[in-house]
């Protein structure tokens, strides 16, 4: 197994979603399918929640099989990549590891803003506070709200 990843994709993304741990990958980023067959079904929700939220356009599924991580990143890191417009820090391991909210504190005290009635999605300037992309945690009316808080920052 190759030693620890700090990210996929675009290193030049200007839009970066954090997560707490990498994908194994015996030979790096081959696209969606090497990386599922490699890592199962919690990985294929990730990717697929990703290409929901970044597609230029409604067909997801075209973004996912021929454009994931061409435009965007996912970053696994422990600091904020300086050089993205946009941050997506998906789940509280990933809030509290970059600093963004103590584990005593809620988004709110940290000075986000929430993003609808479910206080799921939080935002503070570039910096946009998601649940864990899993469809449970992270279903379809909340990625339609975030795609539509974001707007013009994802074109």
């Amino acid at each position: 197994m190759n030693e620890r990843l700090s990210s996929l994709g675009n290193p030049h993304a200007e839009i970066r979603l954090y997560l707490p741990t990498p994908p194994a990958l015996e030979n790096g980023w081959q696209g969606y399918d090497d990386t599922v067959r490699q890592n199962g079904n919690h990985w294929r929700k990730i990717l697929i929640i990703l290409s929901k939220i970044v597609a230029q356009t409604d067909d997801w599924r075209y973004h996912r099989d021929n454009r994931l991580l061409e435009s965007e990143a996912i970053d696994f890191s422990n600091q904020l990549n300086s050089r993205a417009a946009l941050h997506l820090v998906a789940g509280k391991a990933s809030w509290e590891r970059l600093g963004l909210v103590r584990a005593d504190q809620s988004p709110a005290d940290a000075g986000f803003t929430a993003l609808d009635d479910s206080t799921v999605l939080w935002r503070r300037d570039n910096l946009i506070l998601t649940p864990y992309p899993d469809y449970r945690q992270f279903p379809n009316r909340q990625i339609d709200c975030l795609r539509s808080a974001l707007g013009n920052d994802l074109r």
